[in-house]
C-alpha cells in the first residue's frame, strides 16, 4: 500500500513539473513571437483615436488581448507598462460616455412630455434621470408644478402624490439657496426646463400654488392647503391679484359654517311648546351661541368673495360672467347675514379696507344686539328665511357653497337659490342666520 501512495505522490510531483515546463515554453514562444506583438499593439494604436462606442469597446479589448498573450515579455514592458495604466482609464471614459447616452435619452423623453403636456412621461423619465442625479432642480421643478396644471385642466387628481412630494422637494431646496444653473435671456437666474422654467420668486409661487391646489382638491386636505393659500394673498407675486385665492378660502369657510346652521335649525326644531322657561332659557342659549359662530363664519365668506370680486377682470365675456356671478354670491350671503339689500356696497369696502384674515385663525363669533321689545311675552313668532329664487323646496337647514373646479377659460356662472329654515312656533330667539345656497360657485382653476 505504501509502495501504491510513494507511485501515485510521484505522479503528482512529475505532473506538476510537466504543467510548469509547458507554461515556461508557452511563455518563452510567445515572448519570442515579435510579430503577433507588433501586429496586436499596432491594432490597439489604430484603434485609440476612433470615438464610436464600438471602436472603444475594441480598442479596450485589443489592450487586454496584449496584456494577456505579452504582458510578461521583458521586450515590451514599456507597451505593457502603459496599457496597464490606460485600459482602465479606458473603461471609464467609455462607461462614462455610454450613461451619457442613456441621460440624454431620458432628458429627451423629459423634453418631449413638456412638449406633449404628457405628465405621464414626465414623471417616467423625471424619475430615472433623478436616479442617478437626484437633486436636478430643473428636473424636480416641473415634477412639482406638472401635476397642478394636469389636473386642473383634465380634473384628474392622478398625479396629486407626485405633484405634492416634488413641490415640496422644490420648494425646500429654493428656499435653502440651492443654485439656479440656467439664466433667462435678460441674464436672470432661472429653474426648470421650456415652458416649466421660472425665476426665483416666480417659482416659489407656483410651487406654493401648487401645494395648495393639490392638497385642497386633490387630496381633500384642506386645512393642510389653507397656509399656503393664505401666503399667496399675502405675496407680491401674480397669485395676490388671482381671484381663485380668495374664492377657495371663501368656499372654506362657507363649508365650515354650513354644519353649525344645520345644527341651528335642529335645536330651533327641538323647542317645545311645553318647555319649562329653565330648559327654554338653555336651549336659547345654545342657539344663540351656534347663531353668533354662524355669522362669523358668514362674514368670514363675505371678506373673501369681496377679495375676490374686486380682483377677478371682466375684459372678456367669460371673465365678465365670473365676476357678475361673484357678486351674486356676496348679495346672496349679505342678505342672508343683515336681512336687507341697502348697505352692500358700504360693507364691500369697509371690509376690503382691513387686513385680510388668516384662515387658519379661529373664527370670532359675532353676536347681534337684542331687537327692542316694548311688552313682555315669552313666544314671539320668527318667520321663515325667504330664499333667495323661487321654485326651490324648503329644507330645515343650511347647506354650504362648495366650489368645483371649471375651465380657466370659460368660467361657469351658477344660480344662487337659498332654502328657507323650518322654525317652530314659538321663540325668543330673533334669527339673523339664513341658510347658505348649496351651489357651486364659478371657479377659475389651473394655471390661469
Amino acid at each position: 500500500m505504501k509502495t501504491i501512495f510513494r507511485f501515485l505522490s510521484l505522479g503528482a510531483v512529475l505532473t506538476a513539473f510537466v504543467t510548469v515546463g509547458a507554461t515556461a515554453s508557452f511563455a518563452q514562444e510567445a515572448c519570442a513571437d515579435v510579430d503577433g506583438q507588433t501586429a496586436l499593439y499596432t491594432k490597439f494604436t489604430e484603434l485609440y483615436p476612433k470615438t464610436a462606442i464600438a471602436d472603444r469597446e475594441a480598442t479596450i479589448e485589443t489592450g487586454k488581448q496584449f496584456l494577456e498573450k505579452y504582458g510578461s515579455c521583458d521586450a515590451v514592458k514599456e507597451q505593457a507598462d502603459y496599457l496597464k495604466a490606460a485600459i482602465p482609464k479606458l473603461e471609464e471614459t467609455l462607461k462614462r460616455i455610454k450613461d451619457g447616452i442613456e441621460r440624454k435619452k431620458r432628458f429627451d423623453r423629459f423634453d418631449a412630455g413638456i412638449k406633449s403636456d404628457n405628465a405621464d412621461e414626465i414623471y417616467a423619465a423625471g424619475k430615472e434621470i433623478l436616479a442617478f442625479t437626484p437633486d436636478n432642480l430643473n428636473i424636480i421643478f416641473p415634477m412639482g408644478v406638472v401635476g397642478m396644471y394636469q389636473s386642473s385642466k383634465d380634473n384628474n387628481y392622478k398625479y396629486a402624490d407626485d405633484g405634492i412630494r416634488y413641490a415640496n422637494m422644490a420648494l425646500s431646496k429654493i428656499k435653502s439657496g440651492a443654485e439656479f444653473t440656467k439664466k433667462n435671456d435678460k441674464g436672470v437666474p432661472t429653474v426648470g426646463a421650456l415652458k416649466y422654467e421660472y425665476a426665483k420668486q416666480e417659482a416659489i409661487d407656483e410651487l406654493t400654488y401648487s401645494l395648495a391646489y393639490l392638497n385642497y382638491y386633490g387630496k381633500k386636505d384642506k386645512k393642510t392647503a389653507l397656509p399656503f393659500y393664505y401666503e399667496l394673498s399675502q405675496s407680491a407675486g401674480r397669485y395676490k391679484s388671482d381671484p381663485r385665492i380668495y374664492g377657495t378660502i371663501g368656499d372654506y369657510y362657507v363649508e365650515q359654517g354650513a354644519p353649525i346652521g344645520e345644527q341651528i335649525a335642529v335645536e330651533i326644531a327641538a323647542r317645545k311648546p311645553d318647555d319649562t322657561a329653565e330648559v327654554l332659557a338653555q336651549k336659547e342659549a345654545s342657539i344663540k351661541a351656534k347663531v353668533a359662530m354662524f355669522n362669523g363664519y358668514t362674514e368670514r365668506a363675505l371678506d373673501a368673495y369681496s377679495r375676490a370680486h374686486k380682483v377677478a377682470s371682466d375684459t372678456t365675456p367669460a371673465g365678465k360672467a365670473y365676476k357678475d356671478n361673484l357678486f351674486k354670491i356676496i348679495q346672496s350671503l349679505y342678505k342672508r347675514r343683515f336681512d336687507k339689500d341697502a348697505g352692500l356696497d358700504a360693507y364691500i369696502a369697509t371690509t376690503l379696507a382691513k387686513p385680510f384674515p388668516n384662515p387658519t385663525s379661529e373664527v370670532t363669533p359675532i353676536s347681534d344686539p337684542e331687537p327692542a321689545t316694548t311688552t313682555t311675552t315669552t313666544n314671539t313668532t320668527v318667520q321663515p328665511t325667504k330664499p333667495a329664487t323661487t321654485g326651490q323646496p324648503a329644507k330645515t337647514a343650511p347647506a354650504a357653497v362648495v366650489t368645483k373646479p371649471v375651465s380657466d377659460s370659460t368660467p361657469k356662472a351658477s344660480t344662487d337659490a337659498g332654502n328657507p329654515a323650518k322654525t317652530p312656533a314659538a321663540s325668543t330667539v330673533s334669527m339673523k342666520a339664513k341658510p347658505v345656497v348649496k351651489k357651486p360657485v364659478a371657479r377659475k382653476k389651473g394655471r390661469g
